[in-house]
């Protein structure tokens, strides 16, 4: 992996990038001007899951290269605000616990799901259910089971297991 620092211009704040060496970003984190964070980690009223959508060319000049201990350092700055929500999820959630939400995004790492349950984000494999899913079915909004799995630490989800998609009447 490699790790990026870019300032854009005055008032759109520090961006920082986790790239894997084809320039796909798998996490991102942005620390704007007065201080608050948007990572990819969590939706966003406002920017949802900000991940970027294309690969990140690192000759770029405007991108600094930074090393993976500055990037974790404010990663787990911005994930440490979160600690007592995520000590509460992974309570609620144990693993073996069925789950219900919805189908959020799709992300490098696989599926990223809405839990209803404590509104917590969940991450499924999408190659071991997308085969067995009517393709109509593989858009967000769309109802999810599965199981839970475990727990992703570096981005605070809940890993599903056994995912099954089904039609739903708020995906039209």
């Amino acid at each position: 992996m490699k790790y990026l620092k870019d300032c854009p211009e005055p008032g759109l704040g520090t961006w920082y990038f986790e790239i894997d060496s084809d320039g796909i970003a798998y996490r991102q984190i942005v620390i704007q001007d007065d201080g608050t964070y948007i990572a990819s980690n969590r939706k966003h009223e406002q920017y949802h899951f900000l991940l970027a959508e294309k690969a990140i060319d690192d000759t770029e000049p405007y991108y600094t290269q930074i090393t993976k201990k500055e990037f974790e350092e404010v990663w787990s700055n911005y994930l440490r605000t979160f600690n007592q929500e995520w000590h509460q999820i992974k309570n609620a959630l144990p693993v073996g616990t069925k789950v219900k939400g919805y189908i959020e995004v799709f992300f490098p790492h696989g599926t990223l799901i809405h839990i209803f349950q404590h509104h917590a984000v969940g991450l499924s494999d999408t190659r071991t259910y997308e085969e067995k899913t009517t393709s109509e079915w593989m858009y967000p909004k769309h109802e999810v089971t599965a199981i839970v799995k475990g727990y992703d630490e570096v981005n605070q989800w809940v890993i599903l297991d056994q995912t099954q998609v089904f039609k739903n009447q708020f995906a039209g």
